[in-house]
């Protein structure tokens, strides 16, 4: 019969390697970033900037938020979105994301309106920066509109 000891010199080794690699694999990364784009809606197509963040907690699957402007839309009042998204990055660049938000109409009749998107990208990385050709359908009070653009990302 093995000794307490003698146990614990043979278990604690598995488990402070297993322990190592689930806390490797859940290494958190940070993904901030700028986006660059059009948003194209209501027959309208004006230039969109914004804001992005990831936090990928495994190698698969991040959540984060999106903030964009579009300045003249809207008859030039101004559109600016708020998106809290989930992504999933299946294979290689490729990331696919939902969010949900608030889109908020500027100027004199401003009112803000809940907001659905889907988003598809595909990140190509040179050294700690990714550049990622964007697209995202948004839905807002039964319409849709369309997001064209470039995110830029640092990831540390």
């Amino acid at each position: 019969m093995f000794k307490r000891s003698r146990v614990f010199q043979l278990i604690l080794p598995i488990l402070a390697c297993q322990l190592g690699s689930s806390l490797q694999a859940a290494e958190a990364k940070h993904y901030p970033g700028i986006f660059i784009g059009v948003l194209n809606a209501a027959g309208e197509t004006d230039l969109s900037l914004g804001l992005e963040y990831e936090f990928r907690f495994s190698k698969q699957w991040g959540a984060g938020l999106v903030y964009e402007k579009a300045s003249d839309t809207h008859h030039g009042d101004g559109v600016s979105a708020t998106i809290a998204a989930l992504y999933y990055h299946p294979y290689a660049g490729w990331r696919v994301g939902a969010g949900v938000g608030r889109e908020k109409i500027h100027g004199h009749h401003g009112h803000s309106e809940d907001l659905y998107r889907l988003n598809l990208a595909y990140d190509f990385h040179f050294g700690g920066f990714g550049v990622a050709p964007t697209f995202s359908i948004d839905r807002v009070d039964g319409h849709h509109s369309r997001v064209y653009g470039i995110s830029i990302t640092k990831a540390f």
